[in-house]
């Protein structure tokens, strides 16, 4: 049998960076991620809203219209079903008794 040898050649290092920093580099707040999810549906759906005038002057064709208008209607059925379920958990959470 041959010995296992620890990652990186046998030297281990100890991370300290304290935890609230790192909390804060790793996850953003809640809030900001909805904020760029909600901006993201907004620019797709100024794109699907550009590609139908482009697709009615000629510029575009039906297909990569359709892809567009498909993209932003998607992102905003995924926007709408995650508002429904942090509705739904705020509303269980107010539900309950302390």
């Amino acid at each position: 049998m041959t010995d296992i040898s620890g990652i990186g050649n046998g030297k281990i290092s100890l991370n300290t960076e304290p935890l609230a920093q790192r909390i804060q580099r790793r996850d953003p707040e809640f809030s900001e991620r909805i904020k760029a999810a909600v901006l993201d549906v907004n620019s797709k759906q100024h794109i699907g809203d550009d590609s139908i005038e482009a697709v009615i002057q000629g510029e575009m064709g039906i297909h990569e219209g359709m892809l567009a208008l498909g993209k932003a209607s998607t992102t905003l059925k995924l926007l709408a079903q995650v508002r429904n379920k942090v509705m739904a958990a705020y509303s269980e959470v107010m539900r309950m008794q302390v």
